[in-house]
């Protein structure tokens, strides 16, 4: 290693020179020296605020703070139109030792406890030739750089140096995208991997972990033999192959370690920078062995017209008939006598320089409400591309006879795997050169090749096609007006929503309309099918079946009625409903049936009878699961074309979505398996960023979802008011918490390695909440229910402050709690209604009617099973949720009963809570799910919280001493 030229020069100051000064916080001040003396931080832009009065200085100077990695950054581009001051100079020279050090691996991880922290930070090994240049540059280092370090050079030296090798560590890492901690599984993290993330990590602070002291102990063992034992092993030879700038190959001489493979530095260093740094990385003389064993096999390499210089011998240049020696007859006899030969990455890496480009255009007459029709199709031409360079199938086939396994193409050298070139020739003769949108969007985004085993290239879209896949608000559509039969007319943000619902269903392929909720999806819903109408004739387009919940049958055919009355409506529901010839009748005879998920899976065999245009299925997520008898029903349902409408479209896992795209566009997303391993796994578990954003690109062009606060929808909501509100337990609640704790813990404990545990974590925390409730949800003693609840006194209390006139929801996931209605109309003095699954369609709808009106219950209790969705209530602007559902989409939807259009008052929101409490804990673990659920995935429902650790569980339902302070006073 080579000792840098620190020496500051004696010459005048130029007219103005940067000098910067390092201090002890890990930062530098920077200022400009003037000719006349005078100091300032003029003309300087480095990124941080002006600070002035440097009192080491004497006397008050204005300069800027500079943070390490921005003086890292100056090093590399010094400011324009100064000469280097003498700081400066001594602060870069000692920057490039840094960077000398990281380059050639002079560093070892470290683990410290400091200021109450854990640290994680690269420590510097420091050699003799460091030392040396460290100490060079202390003894021409001015004096007032040694100033903030009680006037010590070499200590100011030596903390940059350590400061700056640990930053251009971490900075290197970080652009090489490298996570040294990643894990695999879920829980806790260890406080292994907590280290090694910290090492690539912006900030060396750790988060706390009761393992670090251990660990410390480890790594300084570690640490200490392997610098202890680094002069102990010998060199030896290697070769290498290495790919030059201009593509030329050369064959370099490298010595590597005898015990260590990683370790080798090429030999051109031996005349470059002498023998010190492989003296004291490893023993030996390295010049001797380096002739020694180039002896020994200089007749091969001899025999290719291969040769070294004899004086220096450091690398080879080599033509294409000396690389093809070399790999076919030189290596076997190189890897016999045990010298290792290391090829270019780029050949050996995992991914084939092979890759498969896409061109596509559209074919078809274009339409007035998109931008091809029905019967358009997308043209594919599917070219082989080896690096930047095409080659023709063809060629791709000689090469595969040759079995050559080093081509050059287009100047440059690779190598090719016979496996990739037999799977690229498979794939052509598999692809057709036409298909549908779906097998454009499956092509374009990669998944087409992905499942062959190929790397997509470069993708060539016609602008009819480009326009149509454009995904997010960018996305291009032509807004369809209000059709001419419709009684309410659009906004604008439903008009383009009533476009895009055209435009594929024109083309005739699936779509997820997933709005928010209250922003009018079944409205959007019916303007395309009246417009459809309108444009074709009624005649000219097959009746559409719409499946819905049960509590929103009678709705669905309602608002048809109001917004769109040309339309003929026939609801399939009921015990006198009709069956086999009858239904078809009917249906063929209606433009819209309206049915429920329930009756749509008992009568599948009937309605599959109809040849059905459209399948629309509202509210969803309700066939989220595959594997549910109601989602193989809705399956064989014979449909020309495909709607699915949903605020969520991925309610609780990432499997939701490829339930609900399998039903609406089949084979989109491949096979559930393969799904699983492309995106559902890699997204959920590990974050992949990657996957992510290719799941996006297939499904974005069949998803429209706006939010309620999107620029695009302009509404004119009232506000909303979110709060939570914290209620204690009573005694007799806590005693209750504590028993149903203590009875549980044992026997999560117990199977803690089984299946058995799942459940047991369930149970219990179900258990917890009805305690939070009521006693009496746990132990039914017909007791009174007043002063009995924390939670319940507190819903009380906020009812009563409802004003008079206000209507108010009150959502609960417990059913079996009916005596909650009956107490809340007896302390409140008002009448309330309950809403559940138990009651039957026609008493829901009367329920819902009168609670419309003025003289009708104040309050409705709703399970939020039965009524968190699919109802209309902006009657209501105060929504209480009772208890925690535990996944933020399924309240939202509940919020969204009273949230809406039609909604005029301002909108209040309250979660009762109860504090220091299981509740209180899970709702800060909810507030961190909800970014998940902003990225495409949502968080799990109940479920995720059966994967909690011991360690978590104890945690979360421990009783705080706090929870029951102000009851038992």
């Amino acid at each position: 290693m080579s000792t840098p030229e620190p020496t500051i020069p004696d010459a005048a100051p130029a007219l103005a020179a940067f000098e910067l000064l390092w201090q002890q916080d890990a930062t530098a001040y920077a200022f400009a020296r003037a000719a006349d003396g005078s100091l300032s931080a003029g003309h300087l832009h480095v990124g941080m605020p002006a600070v002035a009065d440097l009192a080491h200085l004497g006397h008050s100077v204005t300069a800027r703070r500079v943070a390490l990695h921005e003086l890292l950054r100056l090093a590399d581009s010094p400011p324009d139109g100064l000469e280097l001051g003498d700081t400066a100079r001594a602060t870069f020279a000692v920057v490039e030792i840094a960077r000398r050090s990281v380059a050639e691996g002079l560093v070892h991880p470290q683990l410290q406890h400091a200021g109450g922290a854990w640290l994680a930070f690269w420590g510097a090994t420091l050699d003799a030739s460091v030392q040396a240049a460290l100490a060079a540059v202390a003894s021409a280092l001015p004096a007032v750089c040694a100033d903030p370090f009680d006037g010590d050079p070499a200590a100011a030296v030596h903390d940059l140096y350590a400061c700056a090798v640990d930053q251009i560590a971490r900075d290197r890492l970080r652009s090489a995208g490298v996570r040294l901690g990643r894990r695999h599984g879920r829980g806790r993290p260890s406080a292994v991997e907590l280290f090694l993330d910290g090492l690539a990590a912006p900030d060396p602070e750790l988060a706390p972990h009761s393992g670090y002291a251990a660990l410390e102990r480890r790594l300084s063992a570690w640490v200490d033999r392997g610098l202890a034992g680094r002069t102990q092993a010998p060199w030896t030879l290697a070769l290498r192959l290495d790919e030059r700038d201009d593509h030329a190959l050369a064959l370099e001489l490298w010595l590597q370690a005898a015990d260590d493979p990683t370790l080798g530095l090429p030999a051109s260093m031996l005349w470059e920078d002498g023998d010190e740094v492989f003296s004291f990385l490893r023993a030996g003389d390295p010049r001797r062995l380096l002739q020694r064993r180039l002896a020994e096999i200089e007749p091969i390499l001899a025999a290719g017209g291969i040769g070294f210089d004899l004086e220096r011998p450091a690398d080879a240049a080599l033509d294409e008939d000396a690389v093809r020696y070399f790999l076919r007859e030189a290596k076997p006899q190189l890897d016999e006598l045990g010298v290792p030969v290391l090829l270019p990455t780029g050949w050996v890496r995992s991914s084939s320089p092979l890759r498969v480009n896409l061109s596509a255009g559209s074919e078809g007459p274009r339409r007035s409400s998109g931008l091809l029709s029905r019967d358009a199709l997308a043209s594919f031409a599917w070219q082989l591309a080896i690096g930047d360079t095409l080659v023709s199938e063809e060629e791709l086939r000689e090469l595969a006879a040759a079995k050559e396994p080093l081509i050059r193409v287009g100047g440059r050298w690779h190598a090719l795997r016979q496996t990739d070139v037999d799977r690229a020739l498979r794939f052509l003769e598999r692809r057709r050169s036409a298909g549908g949108i779906v097998d454009l969007v499956r092509a374009v985004s990669g998944v087409e090749t992905d499942e062959a085993g190929l790397e997509l290239g470069e993708v060539f879209l016609d602008a009819t096609l480009a326009a149509l896949l454009q995904g997010g608000d960018e996305r291009r559509f032509d807004p369809l007006p209000t059709p001419a039969g419709m009684t309410l007319a659009l906004f604008p943000f439903q008009e383009r929503g009533h476009g895009w619902l055209r435009l594929l269903g024109d083309l005739g392929i699936g779509a997820i309309l997933a709005d928010d909720m209250g922003l009018g999806k079944t409205v959007q819903a019916i303007a395309m099918l009246l417009s459809e109408r309108e444009e074709h004739g009624a005649g000219a387009v097959g009746p559409t079946l719409v499946v819905c919940p049960m509590s929103v049958t009678r709705q669905w055919a309602r608002e048809i009625a109001r917004f769109a009355p040309s339309l003929r409506v026939h609801v399939h529901h009921g015990t006198g409903r009709l069956a086999g010839p009858a239904l078809v009748a009917a249906a063929q005879a209606s433009d819209v049936v309206v049915t429920s998920y329930d009756v749509a899976t008992r009568d599948v065999d009937d309605l599959a009878q109809v040849d059905w245009d459209r399948l629309l299925l509202d509210e969803a997520q309700d066939v989220k699961n595959p594997a549910t008898r109601r989602a193989r029903a809705l399956r064989r349902l014979p449909a020309r074309r495909k709607l699915a409408m949903t605020g969520t479209p991925i309610e609780n896992n990432l499997g939701e979505l490829w339930a609900l795209m399998d039903i609406v566009n089949p084979g989109l997303l491949g096979s559930r398996d393969r799904f699983e391993r492309t995106f559902a796994r890699p997204i959920e578990l590990a974050g992949d960023e990657r996957a992510l954003e290719r799941l996006r690109a297939v499904v974005g062009p069949f998803i429209l979802r706006r939010p309620k606060d999107a620029p695009e929808v302009e509404l004119e909501l009232p506000r909303i008011t979110v709060a939570k509100q914290r209620c204690r337990l009573t005694v007799e609640q806590a005693g209750l918490y504590r028993a149903t704790v203590d009875r549980w813990m044992p026997r999560i404990e117990e199977h803690e390695r089984s299946f058995g545990r799942r459940g047991a974590v369930l149970a219990m925390l179900s258990q917890l909440k009805q305690v939070c409730n009521h006693p009496e949800l746990i132990v039914a003693t017909g007791q009174p229910l007043d002063g009995r609840s924390g939670k319940l006194e507190r819903l009380v209390e906020l009812l009563r402050a409802v004003p008079h006139g206000d209507k108010a929801l009150v959502f609960t996931q417990y059913p079996g709690f009916d005596r909650l209605a009956p107490h809340l109309a007896e302390r409140l003095g008002r009448g309330v209604g309950f809403f559940h699954g138990g009651l039957g369609a026609r008493r829901r709808e009367e329920l819902v009617e009168s609670f419309g009106r003025d003289d009708g219950p104040a309050v409705l209790v709703i399970s939020i099973r039965a009524g968190g969705r699919g109802l209309n209530l902006p009657m209501a602007n105060h929504v209480f949720h009772f208890d925690r559902w535990w996944n933020p989409a399924v309240e939202q939807q509940a919020t969204d009963r009273a949230y809406r259009f039609g909604q005029r008052k301002d909108v209040f929101v309250h979660s009762l809570i109860c504090t220091a409490t299981l509740e209180e804990r899970i709702d800060e673990l909810l507030e961190s799910k909800r970014e998940l659920a902003a990225k495409v995935i949502a968080g799990r429902s109940e479920d995720w919280l059966g994967e909690l650790d011991l360690d978590a569980i104890r945690a979360a339902v421990a009783l705080a001493p706090d929870a029951v302070e102000e009851a038992a006073a």
